[in-house]
């Protein structure tokens, strides 16, 4: 006997009751299908923003090699100035100021003579100077001599002495020249 039709009706409560037991498998599998593509999101949101974040950094990374590299000249130059710097505050220090002490002993020569310069001029810092004055004539000359004798020149140091005396020009030319050199030790100017 060939059938050629197939019955279902016959194990209908069988089917039925493994109905239910495929309804659960089902709902699992959902959940379980939902549980993973929460899980797979967050992972995939989490490692979306490292990602990024490390995209930032290594792109703020490059940029500030680039800078880097463009300021490595002005390091340099920084470094240049601070010991630039340094010297000039290390030259503050054992400057001697002289140039209250150059001013008092032009203006001192003016007063005694119009053709007199200060040829040479040195003082450190505990106001020790040495000074040559040079002249164009005779009477110039013996004029600053009664001058540096008179109270007027004195009061600027606390002591003085001449040092040399020398005549120069005499055999080249007509004109003689005359210098004088000092070695003293200014009072102390306030400035």
């Amino acid at each position: 006997m060939r059938r050629s039709k197939i019955n279902l009706a016959v194990s209908r409560e069988d089917y039925q009751k493994y109905e239910q037991y495929f309804a659960w498998l089902r709902i699992s599998l959902f959940m379980v299908l939902a549980f993973f593509l929460v899980i797979f999101l967050t992972f995939f949101v989490v490692l979306k923003n490292k990602y990024d974040k490390n995209n930032g950094l290594r792109t703020k990374k490059e940029s500030l090699l680039v800078a880097l590299k463009d300021k490595k000249g002005d390091e340099a130059k920084l470094f240049y100035l601070q010991k630039k710097y340094g010297d000039l505050e290390t030259f503050l220090k054992d400057d001697a100021a002289s140039l209250p002490y150059y001013t008092l002993l032009a203006n001192a020569l003016k007063e005694s003579s119009e053709s007199s310069t200060i040829k040479s001029f040195a003082i450190n810092k505990s106001r020790e100077a040495s000074f040559t004055i040079a002249f164009t004539s005779f009477s110039e000359l013996n004029s600053f001599f009664k001058f540096i004798e008179s109270e007027i020149f004195l009061k600027n140091f606390e002591a003085i002495t001449l040092k040399n005396f020398s005549v120069i020009g005499a055999q080249e030319e007509t004109v003689e020249n005359y210098e004088i050199s000092f070695d003293g030790r200014f009072k102390n100017v306030q400035n």
